[in-house]
């Protein structure tokens, strides 16, 4: 065991960090996700409970997300749809996908207690500071 350690140090170390540094960030997106749906009627019992809700709901709306995602850069880079069609596309998707990964787990959680509204208004602001990802890929560049 001390062996594989060893010979497994710097990538085990590297793990590590990127996995903390990824909860920290998640944790401060909680938290400012919180303050935002609190004014909609969020409650909670901790800081702990908000930090734990959205990273168990980021998890769930994960695959969705995925989806919500790709179908409308799919129909874009085959000229099914317009570059604004395929925007309002992925923002109905998106917003859909991380509501329902909220939804299920506020559900779930007995700690938190959220609101439609808090859950489709963060849903929607996070579908729009991803839009961007949507744009045209030149036919030369997608090989």
């Amino acid at each position: 065991m001390k062996e594989f350690f060893e010979k497994h140090k710097e990538k085990i170390i590297t793990l590590l960090l990127c996995g903390v540094l990824f909860i920290i960030v998640l944790s401060v997106l909680a938290l400012i996700s919180g303050a935002i749906m609190k004014v909609f009627g969020f409650e909670y019992r901790s800081i702990g409970s908000i930090i734990l809700f959205f990273i168990i709901a980021t998890i769930i709306s994960y695959p969705l997300g995925l989806i919500a995602g790709a179908f409308p850069k799919a129909l874009l880079s085959l000229d099914k749809v317009s570059i604004y069609t395929a925007m309002a596309l992925y923002l109905i998707l998106d917003t859909f996908a991380t509501f329902w990964g909220l939804r299920i787990t506020d559900y779930c959680m007995q700690t938190i207690s959220a609101e439609d509204i808090s859950i489709f208004v963060i849903s929607l602001i996070f579908a729009l500071l991803g839009v961007s990802d949507i744009k045209k890929i030149p036919h030369d560049e997608v090989r």
